[in-house]
């Protein structure tokens, strides 16, 4: 098994802000201090990051939203001249905030049936690391977020979104770059990228990965010249897309790498795969209890379903049921015909999300 303990993160609990009476003399009145400024370190930023994630969960992208540090982004986003003079074009603006809304991705998972959670905490040098992971719809994510102080207050400098292959500020300069240019110099390179996501949607696969190829060069900066390029690469071919992935080793980020082994060989049944990729994004991301049901997932899309019901059975004792889980081992156990378990999971379901 992957996971050898499972247990539950602990919330840390949250620090309460002090009172102080001033002297006692007459007509004195009661002074609030300034809130002292925050330290930087294990305790403090997995008790931020679990307010963040508990916001999340009861609907709060706010929560997640307004302690990432759009001021510093937008510092990032602006080191190139064409994207900062974009925020004066209309709309401008309205697409950076829309872009760097990550707690309103994490909620909408949340109310389709996903789940969200704090699941890692690590230091990397003198950097503290927050990661997040986000589960919906069959496909996993994660947010490695940079915390630091912003006027004493814990906030999130930036986040590498494993989805995405990029940081966010880099994917937000990128995209307002690529957009940009589409408007005032629609001949310049990027009209490859424009013309690799017509490729794309059109199913004509094979054609999208020569393209990219051929225009590599000029566009490998992009974060979107990679996302098309093995999205493509895996729709042409998923036997070989392992091989593929192998091959890009030296030049995309591992953890990117990774999260696209690991639902590949999920989808595709192979759970020794899937385990062992899982095994290798545990440093980065911590060991999280989802990858035991993307285990389960490559057991049951094997028709392994006595070792699916298995992995399904100890996550229940490990995080709170998801619709996807519930689904999931409802499915097994007809197929099984084990009568008895399928009333019980579909009991627990109804307690759970209600009759409807």
């Amino acid at each position: 098994m992957i996971i050898t303990r499972l247990k539950p993160l602990t919330l840390l609990a949250i620090v309460s802000t002090i009172l102080t009476l001033s002297s006692c003399q007459p007509k004195a009145s009661m002074v609030e201090e300034e809130p002292m400024p925050s330290v930087l370190n294990e305790a403090t930023v997995s008790s931020f990051a679990s307010g963040i994630a508990n916001g999340v969960l009861f609907g709060n992208a706010a929560a997640f939203n307004d302690v990432i540090d759009r001021e510093h982004i937008k510092t990032l986003v602006s080191e190139n001249s064409i994207v900062y003079s974009g925020f004066d074009v209309e709309g401008g603006e309205a697409y950076f905030e829309h872009a760097i809304q990550l707690g309103d991705q994490a909620v909408q998972a949340v109310d389709n049936g996903g789940d969200f959670a704090f699941v890692h905490y690590y230091e990397e040098g003198t950097v503290h690391h927050a990661v997040f992971r986000l589960y919906n719809n069959y496909i996993v994510d994660f947010y490695d977020c940079v915390v630091d102080t912003v006027n004493g207050q814990l906030m999130i400098e930036d986040c590498y979104v494993y989805s995405l292959g990029a940081n966010l500020s880099e994917n937000v300069k990128y995209n307002m770059l690529y957009n940009l240019l589409l408007q005032t110099n629609p001949d310049s390179d990027v009209h490859w990228l424009r013309e690799a996501e017509e490729l794309t949607k059109s199913g004509k696969h094979q054609e999208a990965v020569k393209l990219l190829e051929a225009h590599k060069d000029v566009l490998m900066e992009y974060p979107l010249f990679h996302q098309l390029y093995i999205v493509n690469l895996y729709q042409r071919n998923p036997k070989t897309f392992i091989a593929q992935m192998n091959h890009m080793k030296d030049v995309i980020d591992p953890r990117y790498k990774l999260f696209h082994e690991l639902h590949c060989y999920y989808a595709r049944g192979d759970a020794a795969g899937a385990e062992q990729v899982a095994n290798e994004l545990i440093p980065y991301t911590g060991d999280d209890p989802i990858y035991l049901f993307l285990l389960g997932q490559a057991y049951q899309n094997s028709k392994q379903y006595d070792k699916a019901v298995e992995c399904y059975k100890i996550l229940d004792e490990a995080m709170p049921l998801f619709w996807d889980l519930w689904q999931s081992e409802l499915h097994c156990y007809k197929t099984l015909g084990d009568t008895a378990s399928y009333r019980r999971c579909v009991l627990r379901g109804e307690e759970e999300f209600g009759k409807d």
